[in-house]
């Protein structure tokens, strides 16, 4: 779906050059001001946070949905996410009183490098956000951390750290600990076909959203009195599964794939009407596409929003059942 090429038909209240006009409105602004809070998501982009995988581009005034894999220009957005027809759209971006985009002459494209941020004296606040407010097992998180997966910058961030099959640094991501001023970002160079990955020996990986979400699962599996350390974890970064594909090329022995990605059930669109489950509709596609290429390819929902609502839930039923001395530690996984 792309507008670029639209031209004047018959019977069309709108000129090329207004057309043109509705497609150069800035898409960056234009999401701003409806609301849309937007994240660093790498050197050319930005990510709106809780839209299935929604990134715009600073250098073509483009957006791409990976949730539903579609993409354009402000034209396309409008119709995509405010469910208008191809006129209204244009109207509606007319009446806008936004900026033009202002294209920049295009930049030598840089071979830059990832660079991790550098490390603290000591990972004390990480392990007091990890273990004490998501409820990860303090054993995940010092194996982690141990493995240079995880650790703590001198801002006092988690540090979520992602490497190819020969120990290079790839991929690294930042969750803020803070809990009245959130974060979270990729770091500069950042590729997110390199899965943030929790080891396994089995034929079964568990495919998440986050790296936290992976945590959790892996803290559940704990609180069954199961083997954590049996099955692979990774996490996407988001709604695309690169990731997953580059691990499945360094794991050919992996036989089944459990996508246990978010639960957007209460999602809205910016103008407050019920969007789609983009979680659940990204695992529906993934689950087609896996099993049309011979994995046993399944689907596992969170009760909650995610993976570590679920586990904070579980802890509260703990928590209230041992007040009250009815203790069950049934899990389902």
């Amino acid at each position: 779906m792309d507008m670029e090429g639209t031209t004047m038909k018959k019977g069309m209240p709108f000129s090329k050059e207004q057309i043109s006009r509705a497609n150069r409105v800035n898409l960056i602004d234009f999401a701003k001001s409806n609301g849309y809070i937007l994240e660093n998501g790498g050197r050319r982009a930005l990510h709106a946070k809780q839209s299935g995988g929604l990134y715009f581009f600073k250098d073509n005034n483009k957006y791409y949905h990976f949730s539903t894999d579609t993409h354009g220009g402000p034209i396309d957005f409008v119709m995509q996410f405010w469910n208008m027809e191809f006129k209204k759209a244009v109207a509606y971006l007319l009446e806008s009183e936004l900026p033009q985009y202002q294209p920049t002459s295009q930049p030598v494209k840089e071979q830059g490098q990832l660079v991790l941020p550098e490390k603290a004296p000591n990972f004390r606040r990480v392990a007091w956000y990890l273990i004490h407010v998501r409820g990860i097992d303090p054993e995940i998180v010092s194996c982690l951390m141990h493995e240079k997966k995880l650790y703590q910058d001198k801002s006092g961030n988690c540090v979520f750290v992602g490497y190819d099959h020969e120990g290079m640094v790839k991929y690294c991501s930042l969750r803020g600990t803070r809990l009245e001023h959130p974060f979270k970002q990729d770091r500069p160079y950042s590729d997110k076909s390199y899965p943030f990955h929790i080891v396994g020996n089995s034929h079964k990986v568990y495919v998440c959203e986050s790296p936290i979400d992976a945590m959790s699962h892996a803290t559940l599996a704990k609180l069954a009195s199961q083997d954590w350390k049996t099955d692979h974890r990774i996490s996407l970064g988001c709604l695309s599964d690169q990731a997953l594909k580059r691990f499945l090329h360094y794991y050919p022995n992996i036989a089944e794939i459990v996508f246990f990605l978010d639960n957007d059930k209460d999602a809205t669109f910016q103008n407050g009407s019920p969007a789609p489950n983009w979680g659940q509709e990204a695992a529906l596609n993934f689950v087609k596409k896996y099993l049309d290429l011979g994995y046993t390819s399944v689907i596992a929902t969170p009760v909650t929003e995610d993976l570590n609502g679920d586990l904070l839930a579980y802890h509260n039923i703990i928590h209230n059942k041992e007040r009250c001395g009815t203790l069950d530690y049934g899990i389902e996984l």
